[in-house]
């Protein structure tokens, strides 16, 4: 029975990779879980802490800039080379469209609720 339901999530997590490859499926995983959890609440979207590191030579100063324009979240320089902390309220759907900048070579990172979870 086990090795069933282990089947079952080895399959879901190659799909998510599949659909998103170079976002972490553990993330991608958890962002969906809480967007469900907190689809009835006042703030439906997760707190997002991501680290994308993008491809050697990637310019991250316009790399920052880009992102807090146009997704209106916190960013900074990571303590790794050619890499950026992201920080902020996002559902599923903008780290779908941040991860489609082809400078980025992974996205990884944690989520939460957001109220002390």
């Amino acid at each position: 029975m086990s090795q069933d339901v282990e089947s079952i999530y080895d399959e879901y997590m190659s799909k998510l990779k599949q659909v998103m490859p170079n976002v972490d499926p553990n993330l991608v995983h958890r962002i969906i879980y809480l967007e469900r959890k907190l689809a009835d609440e006042d703030t439906s979207e997760p707190d997002v802490s991501a680290v994308i590191e993008y491809k050697t030579g990637t310019d991250l100063d316009k790399k920052i800039g880009g992102l807090r324009a146009k997704y209106s979240v916190e960013v900074e320089h990571a303590d790794k080379q050619d890499t950026l902390h992201v920080m902020g309220r996002m559902k599923l759907a903008k780290i779908k469209d941040i991860s489609a900048d082809r400078d980025i070579a992974k996205i990884t990172g944690k989520a939460d609720p957001g109220y002390g979870e």
